[in-house]
């Protein structure tokens, strides 16, 4: 004869346990896939800033001048003027430098959140002639590497600054530099703490799309590490042509004497 035996299935009580641990670990491993994305993009953001600020140095070594600033009507080419730039605080000119890329309807390159690569530009005019010295042709063989003096500084905090400088040279992590390139990180739409807003206090418009976008509005840039401390946010990526790297670029390229 065969025995018969009761089957019996999985009670609520215990289907409910397995769901709720079945979710602990599923939480568990998605906090740290959310950060190796991001990660991703930080490691892709620097990348494209490095790529961005080798192209805008090669520019300078075949022309003898930085390019300009693109605009947001400029269609992502650098955007000059007699003397100088449309701009002086504008986007990465892609299009100029052969960068490729995402772009978005404005043709402005974009950074791993969507957000257009910034490009600032120094405005110095040491020889008073009216020319931007760092983005005329000529102008910095004329004015010779001694008399330049480029005008954005970057600082490690914006407290205490003023338009021109950092608070102190304790602070200062690049004094006098000719460009200064970044993005403004995974909040570049939602930011408000002070440092943030040091790198994108003012507006620039007039693109196809119609839209308007957060860019600098004086000589002064700030970076330090990342912070998610509420009022002192700060994730954007902040690098820069120094003067000296430049200039020796331009001696060995037969630009500058």
């Amino acid at each position: 004869m065969l025995n018969s035996r009761n089957q019996q299935g999985f009670s609520l009580v215990e289907i409910s346990i397995v769901v709720l641990i079945m979710g602990l670990l599923l939480g568990g491993l998605m906090a740290p896939l959310s950060v190796q994305r991001e990660n991703a993009r930080l490691r892709d953001g620097h990348d494209q800033l490095e790529s961005a600020r080798t192209a805008v140095t090669g520019f300078a070594l075949v022309n003898g001048y930085l390019p300009c600033p693109a605009t947001a009507a400029s269609g992502g080419l650098s955007a000059p003027v007699a003397g100088g730039c449309t701009v002086q605080h504008g986007f990465v000119p892609a299009t100029t430098l052969g960068l490729g890329g995402q772009r978005n309807p404005d043709n402005l390159v974009l950074d791993p959140w969507g957000s257009p690569l910034r490009y600032s530009v120094s405005i110095s005019d040491a020889d008073g002639n009216g020319d931007w010295d760092f983005v005329t042709a000529g102008e910095m063989r004329g004015v010779t590497m001694q008399a330049l003096q480029p005008d954005l500084v970057v600082c490690s905090t914006g407290t205490g600054s003023s338009a021109t400088s950092c608070a102190s040279a304790s602070v200062t992590l690049a004094d006098r530099t000719p460009a200064v390139l970044y993005s403004l990180g995974k909040d570049w739409s939602t930011f408000s703490s002070p440092d943030q807003l040091e790198n994108a206090g003012g507006t620039i418009g007039g693109g196809p799309s119609g839209r308007s976008y957060p860019v600098a509005n004086d000589d002064v840039f700030v970076t330090h590490g990342s912070s998610q401390v509420t009022g002192s946010e700060f994730d954007d990526l902040v690098i820069w042509l120094p003067a000296n790297t430049l200039f020796g670029r331009l001696v060995d390229a037969g630009q500058l004497p």
